[in-house]
């Protein structure tokens, strides 16, 4: 028994990636097998399986037609998931392909090899291990010790042979056997053998507790995926919380119960879907994609109260925008460069302090505008309107004075901002470049070439500013501060914006521009390093120019 080929040694199984999403914890306390609905049939697969048949009471080729069935694997994933493997399958490599994927939690796994074999599995309470044999019989049979009154053994399988080893070392065939997984057994034999502690890792119930645990620590962003535990984004950075890694299981049940069946339909189909969540006091921007493991969220939380112009600091520059009564104004940056928290705290104090029928295009709705003293209609993508192409025409004929584009994407919603700016409007709008140059360039080379001289003389007209943004930690390590590019139209910028080339001379006019504003991001990022709010290292990685950065930040 000793020479026997097995992988339930614990130094052979570093590969194996740990679903603890369950780890000895069942739904409600649950105790039983009663929530596993066994197969009725016997259907094959199309793909050619071989289990090997160790005489033990259940075996990899029950648990595979159980996932089949069920739909947690399907039959064209089978090479895939289990190559070479699939000819001679065995419970550890099942097992093994499983975890490497995140298809299905420990718990349920373990659950469901006590349902199929119609014995037990382990529970939250047997976390605690007994030395009943030594740690060489343990790695062999996969077996470990369960604290209890009666002798009680954890096992990975229970192979005739297994059963018949443990009766000659225990001196009995006297003993309750439960089931664990691979994952289980790694864990406690650490426990058992090396005097490690089982961290029992918090379970998350549901996608609103990931939520709460943002807004406490004061999180900009939650991403989750299968196969990781919940991760929030704190001042810029990422930390995974302190809680179990999730499984495909829970993914779907999440998506599922956050848009509804209609929508969960053509999410699986489109594969990318974004929306507004209001949360009590909180309101999350959520985009829900896929990646080779299954469902994805990422939740960014966005302020409660939209913030004036001097709640961020913003330059006299960007604030005298809302001035405007024509013209275009574009905010670019990366995402999650605060581009949405511009535009809403712009549109805002126009609201406020102006009368103006102001019309928003979104996707989605972030911010509640404040109605004030103007008229405000927000609209959303595949709730309001379908394309943002068609909703800037039909935006036209609604007499507005202001106009949001929340993405310029193609060139049908390009052509479109560009007229509506043209005949008396003022168009705000983003784009994800990052810088004035770079921005110029991507509105032009959207059309086709013909018409590209037409559409550098339209933008030397109408284009009014552009604020190009990005986000630093604050030196103290709290916050984020912004450093802001800006563009302010200049009969030198115009011009510039007429040439063919002109636009690789802006940053020249741009620094050039001191009187009436202007900035390079250069300029922006060497006086926040000036003024103690962030770090110079900090501000080199965002820099576009590092050895003019460097003149710049010695006050050069």
């Amino acid at each position: 028994m000793d020479n026997m080929e097995n992988s339930y040694d614990k130094d052979n199984m570093d590969d194996i990636i740990l679903d603890n999403s369950n780890m000895f914890v069942t739904p409600d306390g649950d105790t039983t097998n009663e929530n596993i609905n066994l197969p009725k049939n016997e259907e094959k697969t199309g793909t050619i399986i071989k289990s090997i048949d160790s005489g033990a009471s259940i075996t990899a080729d029950m648990i595979l037609k159980y996932l089949l069935n069920e739909g947690v694997i399907v039959d064209s994933d089978l090479i895939g998931l289990l190559g070479e493997e699939r000819h001679h399958l065995t419970i550890p490599g099942l097992e093994r392909a499983l975890a490497r994927e995140s298809r299905i939690s420990d718990i349920s796994l373990a659950k469901l090899k006590g349902a199929l074999s119609g014995k037990d599995y382990i529970k939250s309470n047997e976390t605690k291990t007994k030395i009943l044999f030594d740690k060489i019989v343990s790695k062999n049979l996969g077996a470990i010790g369960i604290e209890s009154e009666n002798i009680k053994i954890a096992m990975i399988e229970d192979t005739p042979a297994h059963i018949e080893k443990l009766s000659e070392v225990l001196g009995s065939n006297n003993f309750e056997i439960v089931f664990c997984t691979i994952s289980q057994f790694k864990e406690l034999y650490s426990s058992c053998y090396e005097n490690s502690k089982v961290k029992d890792k918090a379970k998350t119930i549901d996608l609103l507790e990931i939520l709460d645990e943002c807004i406490r620590n004061r999180g900009s962003d939650v991403h989750i995926s299968v196969g990781l535990p919940p991760v929030i984004r704190v001042d810029g950075k990422l930390t995974m919380m302190d809680r179990q890694i999730l499984d495909a299981e829970w993914m779907r049940t999440q998506v599922y119960n956050l848009v509804g069946k209609d929508q969960f339909s053509e999410i699986e189909r489109r594969h990318d879907y974004d929306m507004a969540l209001p949360y009590g006091t909180a309101r999350f921007r959520v985009n829900i994609g896929m990646d080779n493991r299954g469902f994805t969220i990422v939740a960014r939380k966005l302020p409660t109260k939209i913030p004036t112009p001097i709640d961020l600091n913003l330059p006299e520059a960007i604030q005298k925008f809302t001035e405007l009564d024509r013209g275009l104004v574009l905010v670019t940056g990366p995402t999650g460069s605060g581009k949405s928290t511009t535009l809403a705290s712009l549109l805002a104090e126009i609201s406020i302090k102006h009368q103006k029928h102001i019309i928003t295009l979104e996707d989605p709705i972030e911010f509640t505008l404040p109605r004030g003293r103007s008229v405000v209609n927000q609209r959303q993508l595949h709730a309001s309107f379908t394309s943002f192409g068609n909703a800037l025409r039909q935006a036209l004929r609604q007499d507005p004075d202001v106009i949001l584009v929340g993405e310029m994407r193609d060139l049908e919603t390009i052509r479109t901002a560009v007229q509506a700016a043209e005949t008396g409007h003022l168009v705000f709008g983003t784009l994800h470049t990052y810088d004035a140059a770079s921005t110029v360039a991507r509105i032009v080379s959207s059309f086709p070439a013909e018409e590209q001289d037409q559409v550098r003389a339209q933008l030397g007209s109408i284009v009014k500013g552009i604020v190009s943004q990005t986000l630093l930690g604050h030196r103290s390590g709290t916050g984020r501060v912004a450093a802001y590019e800006i563009l302010v139209s200049t009969p030198a910028i115009s011009n510039n914006l007429r040439k063919v080339d002109g636009h690789l001379s802006l940053r020249q006019s741009i620094e050039m521009g001191k009187a009436d504003g202007m900035q390079t991001m250069d300029i922006a990022l060497a006086n926040l390093v000036h003024r103690g709010l962030v770090t110079e290292e900090a501000a080199r990685e965002k820099c576009v120019d590092l050895e003019n950065f460097k003149k710049l930040s010695k006050g050069g």
